[in-house]
């Protein structure tokens, strides 16, 4: 047996050894006995070094986490955000029967509080081979990500324009927050005289425009990447076609269910929509100019290759969402399976109310309207993975919840507020 040989050289003569005899067998276990030990011990004391670290690493997120909410008090202090996350983390120690030092501080213009704990742990075992204890560290570090509700959120996170305006576009959003989930340096764009102003803008990556003006407020960067608030919710159930290859050409009301091939309304027809859920399947729903369509409770849910919007200029819409069932609060719900990219058009001058949650996980909402989009409505929100506006529409995302019986969406609007961990 040479060392090259290692411990499982020395453990495969040791299970050989058994059949020799005994004196060779107590020869090669007063070798093999101490790395034996030394094996269990690293293996038992990594055990309990790793549960530590588990211990102080939640309780230095929960610390940061509750500490971080200090920021939503307007009299709030550095020393008084540290103070709280010190004896959050000192009680949440308590709770798991750990000790650690902790250090705790806050930044006010970042609106971030970090946690950090330490202890010296005791081995079991290795002590007997010279290493009676280990440090184990961790961190976090929590952000509040704004105190206003969110109404916007691009969710494409690797590729430039995720939200982006051009050509004299206007995106108000005067009482909510708007957030671009792009780690790209172009993640968030506005230029040509484009405006995005809101109660608070934020990019995971970086912000782009011309010159000042662009943003109102400047846009926080380095956001964390928001998780699909809408990604649990259910699509709703549909069953066969109702029509195949629509064409409404002439004034009627619509009835829901599934219009297999798309639906097209064209010029000079008035269409009502029935409350309910219209699932446009493998072909675009299509407003063209000069056509009226209006429904109240409706629910649109795109699936499939070419099933997007397409509101056309010079057409007339008004549509809120349902305000129970499948589709409560989500005037559109596009299918997690369709095709990624696919361009939903707004380009109506004439589309005043859009009332609920636009929800294109896959898909780009491009409004390029020549008057304002969505500006009567109590409430719009978009998730859209793409989000962009050009040739000079102004769209208004209001937040007058109260104002109407369409639920919010859980995720967005007011309930989706709070600290979140970046680290």
């Amino acid at each position: 047996m040479t060392r090259r040989r290692g411990i499982l050289g020395l453990l495969a003569v040791l299970r050989r050894g058994w059949r020799d005899e005994a004196g060779g067998v107590m020869m090669l276990f007063s070798l093999g006995a101490p790395l034996l030990l030394a094996g269990a011990g690293v293996a038992v004391d990594y055990g309990l070094l790793s549960t530590a670290r588990a211990d102080l690493q939640n309780a230095a997120d929960s610390a940061a986490l509750a500490a971080a909410r200090e920021f939503r008090l307007g009299n709030t202090s550095a020393a008084t955000v540290a103070n709280v996350a010190d004896k959050f983390a000192q009680q949440a120690l308590a709770q798991s029967r750990q000790q650690g030092q902790v250090s705790a501080s806050a930044d006010m213009s970042a609106k971030t509080v970090t946690v950090a704990i330490s202890t010296v742990a005791k081995t079991t075992i290795m002590h007997m081979f010279g290493v009676d204890a280990a440090t184990v560290s961790v961190n976090a570090t929590a952000k509040v990500v704004g105190g206003a509700p969110i109404c916007v959120i691009g969710l494409e996170p690797s590729e430039n324009f995720t939200v982006a305006l051009d050509k004299n576009a206007r995106l108000e959003a005067p009482g909510c927050a708007i957030y671009s989930n792009s780690t790209k340096s172009n993640g968030l764009n506005a230029k040509d005289n484009a405006t995005i102003k809101a109660a608070f803008i934020c990019s995971a990556g970086g912000k782009s425009s011309p010159g000042p003006g662009s943003f109102v407020p400047t846009p926080q960067t380095d956001c964390p990447v928001l998780p699909d608030p809408l990604a649990t919710r259910p699509a709703p159930p549909v069953a066969g076609c109702v029509m195949t290859d629509a064409v409404i050409k002439t004034s009627t009301t619509l009835y829901p269910g599934a219009y297999c091939g798309g639906l097209a309304i064209t010029a000079g027809a008035t269409v009502t929509m029935s409350p309910g859920t219209y699932a446009i399947r493998d072909g675009a729903f299509s407003i063209g100019g000069g056509a009226t369509v209006s429904g109240v409770n409706v629910g649109l849910y795109l699936s499939g290759k070419g099933a997007r919007l397409d509101f056309q200029a010079a057409s007339t819409i008004s549509l809120t969402a349902p305000k129970s069932g499948d589709l409560a609060g989500m005037l559109v719900f596009e299918d997690r399976n369709s095709p990624i990219g696919q361009v939903h058009d707004i380009v109506s001058d004439n589309a005043r109310t859009l009332l609920g949650t636009i929800y294109l996980s896959r898909g780009r909402l491009h409004v390029a309207a020549n008057k304002p989009v969505a500006n009567e409505s109590a409430y719009t929100i978009v998730v859209a993975r793409q989000f962009t506006l050009s040739e000079g529409p102004t769209m208004v995302l209001n937040t007058n919840y109260s104002a109407t019986n369409i639920p919010v969406p859980a995720g967005v609007g007011p309930g989706a507020n709070g600290p979140r961990l970046t680290q």
